[in-house]
């Protein structure tokens, strides 16, 4: 009787540890270098001062490369939490929206073009991730985090920028999965959404039409749709 409740002592104990040891895979320091495919939509309006209206949206889906450091330490058996950060350096082309603006003046209408040009450059997010560890080599997780970047516009036309958009501030939210290859490198996938805050212009006194009343102001909404695949290191 007593061996036989040493031998069940035993298997319990080794039990535990094999799943102590599915969260222990991926607890650490990791660095990660990602590919994806990202498409952008910018969907704006602009009001003049004296009351008209134009609307407008643009879209690009581009291909970059970011990289991603994070940390992440068991909290139970299977659970972890990972904090981390990506950045992707350089810039990519959100695209260019079209729109055209009838202004009225002395009865005669008058149709002018413009067009707005936006770059994302230097996008970086901060996030954290709630993980689970489905076996020792392989992890799904939610992740939440606030996520910023520069915006680099450019106008021509009736829309000629006074002044120009800031950056842009938002918050991502992403789901995910990490598989250990070996004890040490590991493949991810994610697919993410980042909602950024409205970003304000104000286009050029005497823009308008050609006109010499004031300027417009034109606000537009960004969000990104992203699709990663990491390739990655635990140290």
């Amino acid at each position: 009787m007593n061996k036989i409740c040493k031998l069940s002592a035993i298997a319990l104990l080794a039990s535990s540890t094999s799943l102590m040891a599915q969260s222990k895979s991926f607890e650490g320091v990791s660095l990660g270098i990602s590919a994806s495919s990202v498409g952008v939509e910018a969907s704006g309006s602009h009001t003049s001062n004296s009351g008209t209206t134009a609307n407008g949206s643009l879209g690009k889906v581009t291909q970059i490369a970011a990289a991603d450091l994070s940390y992440g330490f068991a909290i139970s058996q299977n659970a972890l939490i990972q904090i981390g950060a990506t950045y992707t350096p350089g810039k990519a082309k959100a695209g260019t929206g079209t729109f055209t603006d009838n202004t009225s003046t002395s009865g005669v209408t008058t149709t002018s073009p413009g067009s707005i040009n936006l770059q994302v450059k230097d996008p970086y997010t901060i996030y954290i991730a709630p993980t689970y560890a489905v076996s020792k080599d392989s992890a799904i997780y939610a992740k939440i985090g606030y996520a910023k970047a520069d915006v680099d516009a450019t106008a021509t036309g009736n829309a000629t920028l006074s002044k120009k958009p800031g950056d842009l501030e938002g918050t991502v939210m992403a789901i995910g999965s990490k598989t250990m290859l070996t004890p040490n490198l590991y493949i991810g996938v994610e697919a993410s959404y980042t909602d950024y805050d409205t970003v304000t212009g104000t286009t050029a006194v005497g823009a308008e039409g050609g006109g010499t009343t004031g300027g417009k102001t034109v606000n537009a909404d960004v969000k990104v749709a992203q699709g990663v695949v990491t390739i990655g290191y635990r140290f």
